[in-house]
């Protein structure tokens, strides 16, 4: 009976760590008694791994590089459970992409890792990645969205208009005579027919002010989570999630 227990348990968690894919994990600043740090949140906003990097890149391919110390050379290869697959010296290390990392040495030369931290060949793509079929236009300074063919998709009615990826763009609408766009700024995501999926909700403050809603530097979506800031200003903005469902997250 013990036996099937213990069996029943490695099942259990084996399915949790399976069920939670490591490319659903986002880079996110948490304040702790050692000021703040780096760890992971999963897509329900959830931390999966605890904060306590000074610099965390993206998961890609199941695997994500982190610095305990942003000042070491030593860089920390991690799966999707926090363990460190291996570590590695070296002055910059790019995310995992095709399951391979380009890594720049303490030397100045670059080569390319697997996902067990030895030195490959790189991959050689011989044609070029295409992520969409629609693409954002100008047109009397409102924008709008061709297909590859060039033929019209979206009429050019919006202030502002991103790229697709995983169905939905950012676009800039003016519901009303409030919303006036600014550079990177967004307040809506639209899917391929031209519907409004998601709309930025506006908090104002005491004063009257807009406190935050807009979507500023929206990046591409990932495994249904976008990361988007909450103003232009580096030094003041936070960094948040949302979820294609309109949930934000973090």
């Amino acid at each position: 009976m013990l036996r099937v227990f213990k069996i029943l348990v490695f099942l259990i968690i084996t399915s949790a760590v399976q069920g939670q894919s490591s490319d659903t994990l986002y880079p996110v600043r948490i304040y702790t008694t050692d000021g703040y740090k780096l760890g992971y949140i999963n897509n329900a906003g959830v931390v999966s791994i605890k904060p306590l990097y000074a610099f965390a890149r993206d998961f890609n391919s199941g695997r994500a590089f982190v610095k305990i110390d942003i000042n070491s050379d030593i860089w920390l290869c991690l799966n999707a459970t926090g363990k460190t697959e291996f570590e590695l010296l070296a002055k910059y290390v790019y995310d995992y992409k095709h399951d391979q990392a380009k890594v720049l040495s303490l030397a100045g030369s670059v080569y390319y890792i697997d996902l067990y931290g030895k030195s490959v060949e790189p991959v050689v793509i011989t044609a070029p990645e295409s992520y969409n079929d629609l693409f954002p236009f100008s047109e009397n300074g409102k924008y709008g969205f061709k297909g590859k063919a060039d033929n019209l998709v979206l009429p050019a009615i919006y202030e502002m208009a991103g790229e697709f990826s995983e169905g939905l763009a950012p676009v800039f609408i003016k519901f009303s005579e409030s919303d006036i766009p600014t550079d990177n700024c967004y307040n809506a995501f639209i899917n391929e027919k031209g519907e409004v999926v998601i709309k930025a909700e506006l908090k104002y403050d005491d004063r009257g002010f807009l406190e935050s809603g807009y979507f500023y530097s929206p990046e591409r979506w990932k495994n249904g989570v976008c990361r988007y800031y909450t103003s232009n200003d580096p030094l003041t903005r936070a960094e948040k999630y949302i979820r294609n469902d309109g949930k934000v997250i973090w």
